[in-house]
């Protein structure tokens, strides 16, 4: 009978007179029954605040009393740590947390280092680029100058043939006149060869008559 009277009180949770705190940073509300309604706020109580712990339920609520005013409060917002105990371990907490935010800061400094440096890359290929097209650019203004060159050289190369073409035929026309010159005048040379050797013949047989 004693085991199932103690079964009955540990499976119901009681816990005469023990003293809780708060220990959540937000105000909890004290009712004055077990359950969340409109209008059963006692008051609202902070953290670290000792309660004197009437009965834990097992339907998540907790029987309390604070100022020798009884009522309900949400069981999971109740600690059995002191106020000191539990801010030493949400110090402890802190701490950790500072050292895990140090070391993200290192590896976000390291991170922020690496990216300077790989911009620092960029800004200078950025500036070989730009040196590269200035060449490029100057470049391209010498090669439509050469071009500018080549046609000029091209139009004087087609007026000197256009004039070797009017020279060659002025030279045909030339020879064609100089050809007709030295044939009348052969032709006029024969001519009078043949005159005086008609002359010569006759006057060699007028000779020969005489005689």
């Amino acid at each position: 009978m004693r085991k199932l009277l103690l079964l009955v009180v540990f499976s119901s949770g009681v816990m005469a007179n023990s003293t809780q705190y708060i220990g959540n940073e937000v105000k909890i509300p004290m009712r004055s029954e077990a359950s969340i309604t409109k209008g059963n706020i006692i008051t609202k109580l902070g953290i670290h605040t000792p309660v004197t712990l009437i009965k834990k339920q097992t339907n998540g609520w907790s029987h309390i009393k604070y100022q020798g005013k009884p009522g309900w409060i949400i069981s999971r917002y109740l600690t059995d740590a002191k106020p000191m105990q539990a801010s030493n371990a949400k110090l402890k907490q802190q701490t950790k947390q500072m050292t895990k935010l140090k070391k993200n800061n290192q590896a976000h400094q390291q991170t922020i280092v690496e990216l300077e440096q790989a911009l620092d890359q960029q800004r200078q290929s950025v500036s070989a680029l730009k040196a590269e097209s200035i060449e490029y650019d100057t470049q391209i203004l010498e090669l439509g100058k050469l071009r500018n060159k080549m046609n000029s050289f091209d139009q004087a190369n087609t007026d000197l043939m256009a004039q070797v073409k009017l020279l060659k035929s002025q030279s045909s026309a030339m020879h064609s006149t100089d050809f007709l010159t030295i044939v009348s005048t052969l032709m006029l040379l024969a001519g009078l060869a043949g005159g005086y050797l008609v002359s010569k013949a006759n006057a060699d047989r007028n000779n020969i008559y005489t005689i």
